[in-house]
């Protein structure tokens, strides 16, 4: 533009002789061949970079997820502005993900989020943040029953369920909501047997006091998951090994009418203790090692 507006001062200004004629003719070539090149250079780039995304995609579509993160890294450093930047951004989480490395996918959603608030498909940014958490939390042998990840640190679980909560908050419209709603059902029934396995270790030890705070935290923050039975039975074991009859007999007439074939109901209506009373509690150190001679 200002070689142009240079070339018209020129030409309002200068004689118009041979000589003035010839050099103007050479200076606007010298304009248009610039913006030529110019023009050239950019369409070159943007099919540079498409090329790049198609590779990527590519990669992605045969399941070679290391080669397309690799692509997709690539693309975003070489065109940090360009056609298919955001959209590499969205795709990296997604081959994080298939690749198995569930914290670094975390980490890509939330640094898209960041960088991207508004845009439209930022839920599902926020849903893979989830789903990433979700899937660090599981153990490939709980399909098998061999393992209940109740019984481990959930504290991904617990981010997880975070995630999807702020999802379904921020976007109820959004198309990965009711998968969302679904998992957080999961997660709730999970947590809520995290709580009853930890109050059943108490009472194995003696902590009676805290095997109560963590039963009635189930019954307070989980009532529809089905381990609120057990909740109840734990509740009414801690009651009565610490002498509180009156509020025994409360929880144990809730579970016997709410559940009356619970596990740790006899036939008589009366509760099958987890440690019989008057049992001395085991050191901390001997609740963690079976015992081998019995």
């Amino acid at each position: 533009m200002i070689m142009r507006n240079l070339v018209q001062s020129l030409i309002s200004r200068v004689p118009f002789t041979k000589a003035s004629l010839l050099g103007i003719a050479c200076l606007s070539s010298f304009v248009l061949l610039s913006g030529c090149a110019k023009d050239r250079t950019a369409e070159d780039l943007a099919k540079a970079e498409r090329t790049l995304y198609i590779e990527a995609q590519d990669s992605l579509k045969g399941d070679n997820y290391i080669r397309g993160l690799e692509l997709l890294q690539t693309l975003e450093t070489k065109y940090p502005l360009g056609r298919f930047s955001e959209q590499a951004q969205l795709e990296q989480i997604y081959a994080q993900f298939q690749s198995q490395d569930y914290e670094t996918a975390r980490i890509a959603a939330e640094r898209f989020i960041r960088l991207n608030p508004r845009h439209q498909h930022v839920d599902y940014a926020y849903y893979m943040k989830g789903l990433s958490a979700y899937m660090a939390g599981r153990y490939m042998l709980e399909g098998m029953e061999l393992v209940d990840i109740s019984e481990r640190d959930l504290g991904s679980t617990r981010d997880a369920f975070t995630d999807f909560d702020t999802l379904i908050k921020r976007f109820p419209e959004s198309r990965y909501a009711t998968d969302a709603r679904q998992r957080m059902l999961f997660i709730r029934n999970v947590l809520a047997r995290n709580e009853v396995f930890i109050a059943k270790f108490y009472i194995q030890k003696g902590g009676y006091l805290a095997a109560i705070n963590r039963s009635r935290y189930v019954l307070e923050n989980y009532p529809t998951a089905p381990t609120t039975a057990d909740a109840l039975a734990t509740l009414t074991e801690a009651y009565l090994h610490l002498g509180m009859k009156d509020l025994a007999r409360e929880s144990l007439a809730l579970l016997k009418a709410q559940y009356p074939k619970h596990a740790q109901l006899t036939e008589k209506g009366e509760l099958k203790l987890i440690k019989p009373i008057g049992e001395k509690s085991k050191a901390p150190w001997e609740a963690l090692i079976p015992d081998l001679f019995s």
